[in-house]
């Protein structure tokens, strides 16, 4: 009940901050309109590398499809009070959001900037480390995933970042260290949004030029310490998915495997992803969001994790990983936290 009357009394605050101040009312007008944030702000910035704890543990919390709209109605509070409260509860090393962080603004109430700026504040407040990938809503309308992603950089505690002249909005990596090595990386990619001109399917895919990126990535990261394992943060799946939810392994009896897969989420053109992990033989996890499943999901199939985060409303996944671990089965823990 205390968590109804904080987050009833955070809506109206917010709520009478923006029908008080002009410069909100003109971005509650306008949408929270970011076009062309990218070419104002530089996104290539050096992101820090973050450290395992004694016993070579790290800890991810994963919310995905927070769907915000404009972060002043009553749903989008109570979801970021959620937030904090986990956040500040499993005290993660890194928070990451995969995806569909903001709606697709199509509806009448709709504030980009704000949503971006809520968010992001309410991470430096904390003095938490956050990460974001796009989805294929982030950058539909009033800016695109790139603007999304150079309006986030900005914000110290955000290790988010992108590749210039690569395709999409977001391409970066955040490495892990225990002592002085470089024992773990966390690898994002984005998935894009949507692809008009195939009709196989609706949504986009991961171009050629993002796969190359990628594994030049895990390439210089296997130079750095060959025994290197690999965790992927994206939205969208990939072919593998659907073999995971075929033939996989349960992670535990405690913790649905992936279901099958609707041929909707089906993107064939993302197996050169698949290809190219596979190669590397470091990629011990594939962890996506996009598909709002009633609970988290997670198997292990060809070596590998592939888990799915539910709707953030629903849940979050804590995902514990033992670096030390001698392989990649070993390596990873998952909970899902209501």
């Amino acid at each position: 009940m205390n968590h109804f009357f904080q987050s009833l009394i955070a809506c109206l605050t917010a709520i009478f901050t923006v029908f008080t101040t002009p410069a909100m009312l003109t971005e509650l007008k306008n949408k929270g309109n970011i076009e062309g944030y990218a070419q104002q702000v530089d996104a290539q910035k050096e992101l820090a590398d973050l450290s395992c704890d004694e016993n070579g543990d790290f800890t991810v919390l994963q919310f995905s499809d927070t769907h915000f709209t404009t972060g002043l109605s009553f749903s989008d509070v109570s979801l970021m009070r959620k937030m904090k409260d986990q956040t500040e509860t499993y005290n993660p090393d890194l928070v990451v959001i995969t995806g569909d962080m903001i709606d697709d603004g199509n509806r009448g109430a709709f504030n980009k900037s704000y949503v971006l700026r809520t968010v992001a504040e309410m991470f430096e407040e904390m003095d938490q480390y956050w990460a974001y990938v796009p989805g294929n809503n982030d950058g539909q309308n009033y800016g695109t995933s790139a603007d999304v992603t150079a309006y986030l950089s900005q914000y110290d505690h955000c290790l988010t970042a992108d590749v210039p002249e690569v395709s999409g909005g977001s391409q970066y990596s955040i490495d892990i260290f225990d002592g002085d090595v470089m024992t773990h990386s966390l690898i994002f990619l984005d998935t894009m949004d949507y692809d008009n001109e195939d009709s196989d399917h609706i949504y986009g895919y991961v171009h050629a030029d993002q796969v190359e990126w990628c594994q030049e990535e895990i390439a210089e990261k296997k130079a750095q310490n060959s025994d290197v394992k690999i965790s992927v943060f994206l939205h969208e799946n990939t072919p593998n998915f659907f073999r995971a939810a075929e033939s996989g392994e349960k992670y535990s009896d405690r913790y649905p495997a992936i279901s099958k897969q609707n041929e909707k989420y089906n993107i064939p053109k993302n197996q050169s992803l698949d290809d190219i992990f596979a190669e590397s033989g470091c990629v011990g996890l594939v962890t996506m969001g996009h598909k709002h499943p009633v609970t988290a999901e997670c198997s292990f199939y060809d070596g590998t994790y592939y888990s799915i985060a539910p709707k953030a409303v629903i849940a979050s996944v804590l995902i514990t990983i033992h670096t030390r671990a001698d392989s990649a089965k070993a390596m990873y823990d998952f909970q899902a936290n209501l």
